[in-house]
């Protein structure tokens, strides 16, 4: 099938795939979905090759032609970060897996850095570069989160992470779940210094200022590479704060949504031309799988959530930085 918009010319079917399977990670444990749409474009349907080509056909120059084919490829990856939260906040919400007055506190500096970052000028070679860099890193951390070293170090989230596992078990063999919804997240104290709550038992803590401030940063380096940010927020609010990936997933692909909403507003400014009938097979895809990953996240003992992102964000990350090409291997 041909996409008049970008060049394309691909089969459907392997867009909606791809679509349900960034939806389900994303959904799931709450980022890599701007990523996996980026992986996708640029891997699998070659649209940082074909679309430049197609607009200097059409009259282009190639500077130009390589800048819109860039900003279209953000603004495909951050329609795919808005969906898949619209569909599976909903979920998360009604199990009491997220954390709103957080999602709040981290989404106010969200909003400034989402204006920041797309005005940060970028290559396309060196925008594929960069963000595998910064994908690697983050594989490594969350690699690292899941060893005994790292894990004998946060008491806390082991208790939570193991209270919550042992009662998915009895809830599922007695198929009542109302549990989720007593022992799930509540809050005790929220103002602008502080933020209070309990989950399954365990008490935090938070500085609504310090959320902000990280939010701001995050925001910026996501929406600079087009990013939703649920590859940094999700260590962010894991490792800083130290909450399970039970609720880290519903908070943060809700703050991925606040930002990639205002940061596709910049892009589109910018001259982005996003390929609508790419995007529209793209997205159907998206939807079944985030509908999909949060009815089976819960199964999922919490650690397994951390090495199925990292191992994502390795390969992908020494990918997109050639080390694949320079080792002679074609993936």
């Amino acid at each position: 099938m041909f996409f008049p918009t970008s060049g394309l010319e691909v089969n459907p079917i392997g867009i909606i795939l791809w679509g349900i399977l960034t939806g389900y990670v994303f959904s799931t444990v709450g980022a890599a979905g701007a990523c996996l749409t980026l992986i996708g474009q640029v891997t699998i349907f070659k649209l940082d090759k074909v679309m430049p080509k197609h607009l200097m056909a059409q009259g282009a120059s190639e500077a130009a032609a390589n800048a819109q084919t860039k900003n279209t490829i953000k603004t495909h990856n951050l329609m795919a970060v808005i969906l898949s939260p619209i569909i599976a906040v909903p979920k998360y919400f009604k199990e009491k897996r997220v954390a709103i007055p957080l999602a709040m506190a981290v989404a106010a500096g969200v909003v400034f850095g989402s204006i920041v970052g797309p005005q940060i000028p970028m290559s396309l070679a060196m925008y594929k570069f960069w963000f595998g860099i910064i994908t690697f890193i983050i594989g490594l951390r969350l690699a690292y989160e899941t060893t005994s070293v790292y894990r004998s170090k946060r008491q806390k989230l082991n208790e939570v992470s193991k209270n919550f596992e042992e009662n998915i078990k009895k809830m599922k063999a007695s198929g009542n779940w109302d549990a989720l919804t007593t022992e799930g997240f509540k809050v005790t104290n929220f103002n602008i210094k502080s933020l209070n709550f309990t989950f399954w038992g365990q008490e935090f803590s938070i500085n609504p200022m310090v959320a902000a401030a990280g939010g701001f940063v995050i925001a910026i380096i996501a929406s600079m590479f087009g990013l939703g940010g649920g590859f940094m927020l999700v260590p962010y609010l894991a490792s800083i704060f130290v909450l399970p990936m039970f609720m880290v997933s519903g908070t943060s692909i809700l703050i991925v949504l606040v930002n990639a909403s205002v940061a596709i507003i910049s892009y589109l400014m910018k001259g982005a031309t996003p390929d609508l009938l790419w995007a529209g097979f793209f997205l159907v895809g998206v939807a079944g799988g985030s509908y999909l990953g949060p009815v089976f996240s819960k199964f999922y003992k919490e650690k397994y959530l951390r090495w199925l992102l990292a191992a994502v964000l390795l390969f992908y990350g020494l990918r997109f930085m050639g080390v694949w090409q320079a080792l002679g291997l074609g993936i």
